[in-house]
């Protein structure tokens, strides 16, 4: 059978990463042994809750972590055939979640990259929900070098929140760059280029959603802008982000609409002007 580790970066997880380890304890084909948990120094029941699942735990100083650089050395410490990425609070759908997340890898050669559904949480709301269900949809998609022209920078949207890779691909396009936002981004961008393929697999899937504030949503929007900034070439290689901006206002408008919750319409346009200005600010680079 194909070796599979899962790898959570972890800092104060909180009450929800007991259940994820109840999630992960029931995954098919999945060892305690081979869930491996690099946490930041937490100072909460964090490390207690995994070393008492049976997973393996890996203690870093706070400073040291970085969301490109610690995924690069566990990609690289890793000997597993797959390794699959999780966050601390994205929480596996069904008992072989993890297994259908892999599947595609293993049977398509050509395939480097397959990342999950995530599905919304009903604490969360309408707004936070709609991202999810927009970004996220219930179709898969395998995407490569020559759909670039119809899908643009959607061609490389990924995310690490719940992601698998083949291992020796990845560091033979080079691992994760030494980034704090995008990694998973950038890497899918490296494989497109490659000529591999990048694997939206919404039959597997994960509970996992967020709700931002304002001041949230800006400065995340910034982190954003900046990215594209920094790395303007390869975002340009794919197209422009404007028209799937578009889309996703229409999209929310309409879904608040038909969900009757009209009354939500100026609140979502004030995030979207928030998140528009603090991309904008970000590419821009003046921060």
């Amino acid at each position: 059978m194909n070796n599979i580790e899962i790898i959570i970066p972890t800092y104060n997880a909180g009450k929800k990463f007991d259940k994820l380890a109840g999630a992960l304890l029931q995954q098919k084909n999945i060892v305690p042994r081979n869930i491996r948990i690099i946490d930041s120094s937490s100072a909460d029941n964090t490390v207690n809750i995994a070393e008492q699942a049976g997973f393996q735990v890996q203690i870093i100083e706070k400073k040291e972590f970085g969301h490109g650089k610690t995924r690069n050395i566990a990609a690289s410490q890793s000997r597993a055939d797959y390794i699959v990425f999780l966050t601390q609070d994205a929480i596996p759908a069904a008992p072989d979640t993890i297994w259908k997340l892999c599947l595609p890898l293993i049977e398509n050669s050509s395939i480097a990259l397959t990342y999950g559904r995530q599905l919304p949480v009903s604490s969360i709301g309408i707004l936070g929900n709609h991202a999810r269900l927009f970004n996220y949809p219930a179709q898969s998609l395998l995407k490569t070098k020559k759909d670039i022209p119809r899908l643009g920078v959607k061609t490389i949207f990924c995310s690490d929140s719940f992601a698998a890779y083949n291992r020796r691909k990845l560091l033979e396009s080079g691992n994760f760059p030494d980034v704090n936002f995008g990694e998973d981004t950038l890497i899918a961008a490296k494989f497109i280029k490659d000529g591999y393929a990048v694997y939206y697999n919404a039959d597997a899937c994960v509970y996992h959603a967020h709700s931002f504030t304002l001041s949230e949503e800006f400065k995340r929007s910034v982190v954003i802008g900046k990215l594209h900034h920094d790395y303007q070439s390869v975002f340009d290689s794919f197209g422009t982000v404007n028209g799937e901006g578009i889309k996703f206002v229409k999209s929310e408008i309409h879904t608040l609409i038909a969900h009757k919750c009209i009354k939500l319409l100026p609140i979502a346009c004030i995030h979207n002007f928030v998140k528009y200005f603090g991309y904008r600010l970000g590419k821009s680079d003046v921060l």
